[in-house]
């Protein structure tokens, strides 16, 4: 399952990209915010791109991969 490595909803808080600044420029849209702050790793690859420029982070700095029993088995491994 992969899962965020840094609270990303906060970096870019810091870095003073908010909810507006979201609505405004387009950037990233209001639902894959939502998602960040759910901490929901399903947003698309342009969003992690976007997130990545904004940062000035790198894919691996974002996320990784852990190992899930459950999700092994709903798989079949």
């Amino acid at each position: 399952m992969l899962k965020y490595k840094i609270d990303i909803a906060n970096a870019l808080e810091r870095k003073g990209f908010n909810t507006y600044r979201a609505k405004t420029t387009k950037i990233l849209s209001q639902d894959t915010l939502k998602k960040i702050k759910k901490e929901d790793t399903n947003i698309s690859l342009e969003s992690i791109n976007r997130i990545c420029m904004l940062l000035d982070m790198q894919p691996k700095d974002l996320i990784e991969y852990v190992e899930d029993a459950e999700e092994k088995k709903k798989y079949h491994f």
